[in-house]
């Protein structure tokens, strides 16, 4: 399976250190996680409702191969903070390393992945490249 990560060019793609520091949907601070986007375009669109409309800086892209015989568990929609702590008790029970979430940017109808780094499976999880990622200046036009 394919996964598309979004972040800071300059940083791992498996760096966790963001989800460590700032709590997420599927997560509350100070429990290290990873989030990536079944297809690269979600990807774009989940950074694009983070930004809040604001100019984004600079950002890379990497594809994600997930192996075919790593478990994946699912979890229904969740509000917060129910959803936070669904993740964290996933994450300390090492259920599977990778966790697949509904995205609510597409009406759930797509879905999003959150990893496991501490998960002795997480190992087999390969990442290509990183690669620079340009936003069209359509999206932050006022108008």
């Amino acid at each position: 399976m394919i996964a598309y990560r979004m972040h800071s060019p300059g940083h791992d793609s498996f760096d966790s250190t963001g989800a460590f520091l700032q709590p997420g949907r599927w997560h509350p601070a100070g429990t290290r996680v990873l989030y990536a986007a079944e297809h690269a375009s979600l990807a774009v669109l989940e950074t694009l409702i983070h930004a809040g409309g604001r100019k984004l800086p600079p950002r890379s892209l990497t594809r994600i191969t997930i192996p075919d015989n790593i478990a994946i568990e699912s979890a229904g929609w969740l509000e917060v903070p129910a959803s936070q702590a669904f993740g964290e008790t996933w994450v300390r029970e090492a259920r599977s390393a990778v966790l697949r979430v509904p995205s609510i940017a597409v009406n759930r109808i797509e879905s999003n992945f959150v990893f496991n780094p501490a998960h002795s499976e997480f190992a087999r999880i390969t990442h290509e490249p990183a690669e620079a990622f340009v936003f069209n200046p359509r999206f932050f036009a006022i108008g």
